[in-house]
């Protein structure tokens, strides 16, 4: 029995990219103009539709601040992103590099696509265990995500935008947020 093999990569990222509607139903040509309404998610939904695990891989252990992870965490700078910092402790500014390059592309996004409008990281790395047992803002590869001008009708669009910025899981959580993360 031969074994079959499996699609290019290319060929297959061309064919997620037609789900999603990016190019034509075939993979290979450009798809039609979108309407305003594909170009935004409702909530409760995921991209990929698949659980977050699958997209990102497994949680392995919460990074603490005494632990040797958190030297591989990075703290963002970035002017472009307001950060909440509700905790005072700078937590929401720490992230892994691949989150930081995501939310820095997401961030040129928003300030494009929205006039004096910035992109908000409201939660990233989670020292203080808020969420899940197995949440990856444990190791600093998710964050929660609202505009700076709070303006809840703008996080459809805002979750389209995180797909396009290249994030591996956007999941339009509740009407008050985004979540997207990244890979390892």
């Amino acid at each position: 029995m031969l074994a079959r093999k499996s699609p290019a990569p290319a060929r297959v990222r061309r064919l997620v990219l037609g789900c999603l509607g990016l190019v034509g139903c075939d993979g290979l040509t450009p798809a039609p103009p979108l309407s305003k309404r594909a170009r935004e998610l409702s909530v409760g939904d995921q991209i990929p539709a698949v659980t977050e695990r699958e997209a990102i891989g497994r949680v392995e252990a919460p990074v603490t601040r005494s632990g040797a992870k958190f030297r591989s965490l990075r703290e963002s700078d970035s002017r472009q992103i307001v950060f909440k910092n509700e905790e005072a402790t700078g937590a929401d500014r720490m992230m892994t590099p691949r989150l930081e390059e995501k939310l820095q592309r997401l961030g040129g996004s928003v300030r494009a696509e929205w006039d004096g409008v910035r992109l908000r990281v409201t939660e990233a790395w989670d020292e203080d265990r808020e969420h899940g047992p197995l949440s990856a803002h444990y190791e600093g590869r998710a964050a929660d995500l609202t505009t700076s001008d709070l303006d809840p009708k703008k996080l459809g669009r805002l979750a389209y935008l995180a797909v396009e910025a290249g994030f591996d899981w956007v999941y339009f959580e509740s009407n008050t947020h985004v979540h997207a993360s990244v890979r390892k």
